[in-house]
Parts: structure tokens; C-alpha cells; sequence
């Protein structure tokens, strides 16, 4: 039997450690609780005697160990140290402040996954980049840089508005695949090792605006959620009024008595005489007082309060900092004080008429389902001559797609993903073959989530290149979190359909096709190696695709290890209805035994497709357009497909496409494969140490659980880390034996290795010595 306190203790340890020699300063916690002094800073920071008086209250409190340790660390040998006993059964933290990161630690206990999950969404969705940790109990940290250290542990109203902490300087928070006694877990390896490769390409992005001003925003502050689009509405008619002197606006030659309203309230008198430190909290109380007593005063007439009231602070045409502002706080006072006087009736801002259309509508599909269950009851017998009717496929695209289907579109990373996207919605927005295959024009809803700075040069570009008739492929920024917001997400994709379909009414044509680019935004915050966790998102999809009659392509990563298809759970390739995936030309030799035209080249295979034959390879370049030229005159291009010639065919012509991918040793070179021979050996010996190392004799024979074998050979933690859990076991075997042989004879340990795996038992690794 595994011992998996064992298990728990080296995968903590071998986190620890992988976190220090990444730059990231570690120490060990009994759950959030730190188990070293001044762990909220550096270890090689810290002043002599700041040390000392950290060890003597260490040893005052009952801390008997030979060295006490102080501070985090980066320095792997003093982690080994770190964790030895009593610290065996720590879990790693990190240290915020040194590390320079901020977290906002969402707690379900405050409802704030749900509610923050809200605000990213009226943003366009969580910034790019952001690290997203499911915590033990269900919760999220979201993982920011803090490059000046700048924040604290403060939330200020992001706490009461949102159920959301802070952890900046001073703050700490689990590392990602960290353990806990009890079993849970916060995230896992795959969550740990994006975490780490953030960290360490700079890639994590810094809090955005709108929290940090609730962060700095006093608690008094706090109003009703306001919509982004009435707030930007507001903003735009500040900039755009000509704003008075408020001494014009008041009595007597203008409306408002001024004088009346400080006579009679004092409280108010006392807050424009002598206002306080704090100008947001200022601006915020001013504002009710006035707008309590002209509640039809518009926005840009408060705007020339704030700046007759020296409490307001200071206006800035840029970004505020303390004791500054904007003609977004502004707009924000004013739309939090609507109504105070009298209940709204929605005309400050027009109809309101989103939420009550959006459940008009679901009011309206739920009624269709429900007479579609009517219709067609469960349990319906039918013979065979009532099943066996032809009716045409309505085919989007000959032989691959159909409205209410969904897809996946997958590749590794620059393999051209959305340069491929692009093009087949292109040809669909145009009604124009694509790869010699028959299409149905509509138009094509795109949405954005990843590289938006050069989606213009690619639109440009393929403009440019094909000379597009029609004005029908729509690109929406961001992609909707089914995540963090589901419900929300639903409501945004709908909402985007339908103000598509009104924009192409007058080419006579409707959305047919959607793009989700990419699907790990539409799924941040959940984890993709879950089918748990993706099925009810992967569910969701398909519903609105039959709902809105429209085909939804996910465009998706491949795993590092290619050969094992798209990134994450096995249930995204199971469930979609159809799969394409781009291979370059040495990927098409080596996996599918395909030939393209060029070693340049790449090619769209289909290892899925539920409803058609999976043969199929529509083979392309990437060819460069000139866009123009940038201020010193060098040009400025961008990429577009290209199609290469092949005739279309049925069957073979193109090769089979099993939804399995061979197994098989590699159909390529004899020196290739021998070289692919001696790194499985080289490989196998290693396990085959690591075995011997922890396994317990049975016989002549050494069994070792195979999980506590990963944990010692760090190319199995790579295979694994890369294949993620689903994926695993047969990533594994490729790795290793070459395919799915259990078994390989290594010459160098003078016996066999065999992979055995048992019912409702871990898998063992078995050394068998030659007799």
C-alpha cells in the first residue's frame, strides 16, 4: 500500500523547491498559517538583528529546532531544510511582498467568486495573463504584479462590495498544487507550472484600474453596481459639455441656491468648510447632498461643483492618483446618487430594457424546449423504417459543419491558429469555397480574447489579400467567462448574436458561425484538466448553439506533448462534434504519415468528426502582406492562409485519421528511431533507480507505487506536468516503451521494466532482474 501522507509530504517539498528556483520566495505554512518569523520578507534582507530578535521569539514561543529560520527564501538548499521535521506536513506559501505580487482572494463565504466574477465580465473578462487559483475551499485567488509594492492587505470596498480580500506586502497565499492533510488541494501541478512560467516571463499583469480605485475607495463610498456602458455614457457627455463656473449656476442668476442649502443643513456647511483628508470619501458624501436636493442637477453641472469644492481634490486629465480625480469619478458620483429623492423611472438613462428582454427571451426558449420534450417524449419506441429517413445535413461547410454543431480548432502556440480562424470565417462571410470544399455564406461573430493589438493588421492583411465583397464577418472584444459568470456569459453571447444579426439585416444574411478565441478564456478560473468542471461549460455551448442556430468553434491550445491532441480534458475532444487540428509538415510525417508539398508548409487534419468521414487534410502557407510603413520607413506586415492546391478526395487518397492517434513506434528514419530508442532507455534506467530506490522486494522482484516514482524522476513530473492527469498513463507508455508495450528489457540494469495497472489500486512500476 501507497503511503500517501508520504506522497503528500515530497509533492509539497518538490513544489517548495521548484517555486525557490524559479526567483519565487517560498516558506512553509500549516495551512495559511506561516511557520517561520518575518515571512512577509526576504530572507537575505532581513538586518542582523531584526534576525536575532525573530529567533529569540521563536524560541520564547516553544520552536526547538537546531536552526530556526527566518524569512522567505529563493535558495532550494535552505527549503530541503525548511521542510524537515517538524515542518514535514507544511504546505509552500509565497511571501507578496517579495515576490511582488498582489492577490485578490475571493471567498465563497462572501459570495466572491460570483461577484467579482460579475465585475471582470462589465470589464471585458479577467486581464490576460492573470493567474487563477481554485482554492480548497472552492474559492479563487487571482494573482496580480505588484511591481512597486504598492498594496497592502487592504481591500477597502472591494471587501464589502464584491466578498473579496487583499493580499498584497504583508499578505501570503498557498501555492498552487499544494496538499493539505485533509486532502484538499489548492489548484494543481498544471496550475502551479502556468503560475511559475507567468512569474518568471513577466507575463503576469498588474491590477487593473477599477480595482484599484475600489480598493483605495473608502467603505462609505460603496453604492449599486453601475453598468460600464451608462458609465461610459455619462463620461462621454462630461468631456463633451462646456463646463460653467458653479457661481453661475447658482442663486441669483442661476438655479441652484446655494446659500439655502448650507444654511439649512449644516452637516453639509461643515463638510465644504472644512472638508477631510479623504477627498474620494469627500466627493462621494458632497455629492449625495447635493443631489439630494437637486435630483435632476445632470452630470456636467456636478462636474463644476467638484470643481468649485476644494474637498473634491484635484482634476486631472490623466490617471488620478491619491487626491486626484477624473471625469470618471465624477460620472460614477453622479449615477450612484440617481433616485435619492424619488424612485427612477429609467429615463435619466432611457429605457432600461436588457435584463427584462434577456428574461422575456429565456421565458421564451424555455417554453420551445419544453414543447419540443411534449413532442417527443422519453421512452418513444420507434422501429427501424421510422428512423432510417434521409434528410439533407444542411451542411455550413461540405462535410465538416453544421448549424448547432460544435467544434474545436486546436494547435500549439505561432502555429497559426487565428490566422486559420480568420480565414475560414472570411470565406463563410463571403460565401467563397473553402480548401475545394462547398460553404453556405452567413456571417461570422468573432470574438476576441487574445491579441488584440494585431487583430487589425490581420483583418487588414486579409483584406488586402482577398478583396472581400461583403462586410459580414463581426468581431466582438473579449470572450465571455463561462467560469466565473455562466449565466452572464449566456446573456453577453445572445446579446452579441442578436446585435450582429441587426447589423447584417441589410445584407440579407445572419450569424452562422462563432468564434471563442480562445477557449481558455471562455474557461478561466476553471480547470481545463476537470471534466467536472468542463462539461457543464462544454453543455452550455451546445445548448446555445442550438438555441441561437448557430455553429460554435473553439479555437484551443494543444498540449505540449502534441501528439496527445488539445490542451486539458479528455471530455473537450469527446464532446465536440468535430476537431481540426494544424500540423506543420514535420507534426503530418511523424504523427499521420502525411507528405505536404513543402517542409514550410502546414496542414488542417480532422482526428474527429462525428457525422462525416474523418479524411480529410487541407494543406496551406502563411504568406506575408505588406501593410504599409512605419515612421522610419521599414514595412509593417501581417500574415494571411493561403491555400495550396490539392485535389479534394474521399478515403485514403488523404490517409485515415484514427480519433486514437498511433502508437506505434514513429514511421520515420532508422536513425531517427534509434535515437528515439536510446533516450526511452536512457529514460527507463532512471525509473528503473528510482524503483529499486523506494520499492519493496516481492520475491526477486522490486514493486514501486507509480505515483511515488513520479515524485523522484523529474522527466515523469514533465510528462506529467505536460500531459496533465486524463492524459497521463498513455503519454506516459509513448514516453517510455515507445507505445503501448507495458514492458521494455534494459540492457544497462540487467532486467525488464513493466508498467502494471490494477482495478481501484494505484499503477506500480515492477523491476524484473534477468535470471
Amino acid at each position: 500500500m501507497v503511503n500517501q501522507d508520504d506522497a503528500r509530504r515530497v509533492q509539497n517539498k518538490h513544489n517548495a523547491m521548484l517555486l525557490a528556483r524559479n526567483g519565487i520566495p517560498v516558506f512553509p505554512s500549516s495551512g495559511k498559517v506561516p511557520l517561520v518569523k518575518l515571512y512577509n520578507r526576504r530572507d537575505t534582507e532581513i538586518k542582523p538583528e531584526d534576525r536575532e530578535a525573530a529567533i529569540e521569539q521563536a524560541r520564547e514561543e516553544g520552536n526547538k529546532q537546531l536552526t530556526v529560520f527566518v524569512g522567505a527564501t529563493t535558495d532550494p538548499d535552505i527549503v530541503k531544510r525548511m521542510w524537515r521535521h517538524p515542518n514535514q506536513d507544511a504546505v509552500p506559501s509565497v511571501a507578496c511582498g517579495p515576490a511582488r505580487l498582489v492577490v485578490i482572494d475571493a471567498d465563497t463565504k462572501f459570495n466572491g467568486p460570483e461577484l467579482i466574477g460579475k465585475l471582470f465580465d462589465e470589464h471585458g473578462g479577467v486581464p490576460e495573463g492573470t493567474q487563477i487559483i481554485t482554492t480548497q475551499s472552492g474559492g479563487r485567488h487571482y494573482i496580480f504584479s505588484d511591481p512597486d509594492n504598492a498594496f497592502t492587505n487592504s481591500a477597502g470596498a472591494l471587501k464589502k462590495q464584491y466578498g473579496c480580500d487583499v493580499r498584497g506586502r504583508g499578505g501570503q497565499f498557498v501555492a498552487p498544487g499544494s496538499l493539505r492533510e485533509d486532502g484538499k488541494r489548492y489548484g494543481d501541478q498544471a496550475a502551479l507550472k502556468a503560475f511559475i512560467e507567468a512569474y518568471t516571463n513577466g507575463t503576469i499583469p498588474p491590477l487593473p484600474d477599477y480595482i484599484v480605485e475600489l480598493i483605495g475607495t473608502s467603505s462609505a463610498e460603496v453604492g449599486e453596481d453601475i453598468p460600464i456602458s451608462k458609465e461610459r455614457e455619462i463620461i462621454k457627455q462630461i468631456d463633451e459639455a462646456d463646463i460653467p463656473e458653479w457661481e453661475e449656476l447658482c442663486a441669483p442668476l442661476g438655479e441652484y441656491d446655494f446659500d439655502k442649502l448650507q444654511a439649512e443643513n449644516s452637516e453639509f456647511k461643515s463638510l465644504y468648510n472644512e472638508p477631510g483628508d479623504d477627498c474620494s470619501d469627500n466627493r462621494f458624501k458632497a455629492a449625495r447632498h447635493v443631489m439630494r436636493e437637486w435630483p435632476q442637477m445632470p452630470p456636467e453641472h456636478l462636474a463644476s461643483f467638484f470643481l468649485a469644492f476644494e474637498g473634491a481634490g484635484e482634476f486631472v486629465d490623466s490617471k488620478p492618483r491619491s487626491g486626484e480625480y477624473d471625469n470618471r469619478q465624477t460620472a460614477r458620483e453622479w449615477l450612484k446618487n440617481q433616485g435619492l429623492s424619488k424612485a427612477s423611472t429609467g429615463e435619466a438613462f432611457g429605457a432600461v430594457v436588457d435584463d427584462d428582454e434577456d428574461s422575456e427571451y429565456e421565458r421564451e426558449v424555455a417554453a420551445e424546449k419544453e414543447a419540443e420534450k411534449a413532442a417527443k417524449p422519453k421512452g418513444t419506441l420507434r422501429r427501424m423504417s421510422g428512423v432510417a429517413i434521409y434528410a439533407d445535413p444542411n451542411w455550413m461547410v461540405e462535410n465538416i459543419c453544421t448549424r448547432g454543431m460544435v467544434g474545436m480548432l486546436h494547435a500549439p502556440s505561432n502555429a497559426g491558429k487565428t490566422f486559420s480562424a480568420f480565414h475560414m470565417g472570411g470565406k463563410l462571410s463571403e460565401g467563397w469555397e473553402w480548401f475545394g470544399r462547398n460553404v453556405e455564406q452567413c456571417g461570422v461573430l468573432y470574438c476576441v480574447g487574445e491579441g488584440h493589438g494585431g487583430i487589425n493588421r490581420r483583418a487588414l492583411a486579409w483584406s488586402n489579400r482577398y478583396k472581400p465583397k461583403h462586410d459580414a464577418l463581426i468581431f466582438r472584444d473579449g470572450v465571455p467567462n463561462f467560469a466565473l459568470d455562466p449565466k452572464g456569459a449566456r446573456r453577453a453571447l445572445r446579446k452579441a448574436v442578436k446585435e450582429a444579426n441587426a447589423m447584417l439585416e441589410g445584407e440579407g444574411l445572419s450569424v452562422g458561425l462563432l468564434f471563442l478565441d480562445t477557449f481558455a478564456k471562455a474557461v478561466a478560473g476553471a480547470e481545463e484538466s476537470s471534466a467536472r468542471e468542463m462539461q457543464p461549460i462544454l453543455d452550455m455551448l451546445r445548448e446555445l448553439a442550438v438555441e441561437l442556430d448557430i455553429c460554435i468553434i473553439i479555437v484551443h491550445h494543444s498540449g505540449k506533448d502534441t501528439s496527445l491532441g488539445a490542451r486539458g480534458s479528455s471530455a473537450i475532444f469527446a464532446d465536440v462534434d468535430f476537431n481540426l487540428e494544424i500540423v506543420n509538415a514535420d507534426q503530418a510525417k511523424k504523427k499521420h504519415g502525411l507528405s505536404l508539398k513543402h517542409k514550410s508548409h502546414s496542414a488542417i487534419i480532422m482526428p474527429k468528426m462525428r457525422d462525416s468521414g474523418k479524411s480529410g487534410r487541407f494543406e496551406f502557407k502563411l504568406e506575408e502582406v505588406e501593410l504599409g510603413k512605419n515612421k522610419w520607413g521599414n514595412p509593417v506586415t501581417s500574415m494571411v492562409v493561403v491555400e495550396v492546391e490539392d485535389k479534394p478526395s474521399e478515403g485514403s487518397a488523404f490517409g485515415v485519421v484514427d480519433e486514437e492517434a498511433p502508437t506505434t513506434k514513429d514511421e520515420l528514419t532508422p536513425e531517427v528511431n534509434r535515437s528515439d530508442d536510446n533516450s526511452r532507455l536512457k529514460l527507463c534506467a532512471k525509473i528503473i533507480k528510482a524503483v529499486q530506490k523506494i520499492g519493496k522486494l516481492v520475491g526477486k522482484e522490486v514493486h514501486a507505487d507509480a505515483e511515488m516514482v513520479r515524485l523522484e524522476v523529474k522527466a515523469m513530473q514533465d510528462i506529467y506536468d505536460e500531459a496533465g492527469p486524463d492524459n497521463y498513463a498513455r503519454a506516459f507508455k509513448r514516453r517510455v516503451f515507445g507505445g503501448d508495450e507495458v514492458k521494455r528489457f534494459v540492457p544497462e540494469a540487467n532486467g525488464s521494466l513493466h508498467y502494471v495497472t490494477q482495478r481501484g489500486k494505484p499503477s506500480m512500476l515492477v523491476f524484473k532482474p534477468r535470471s
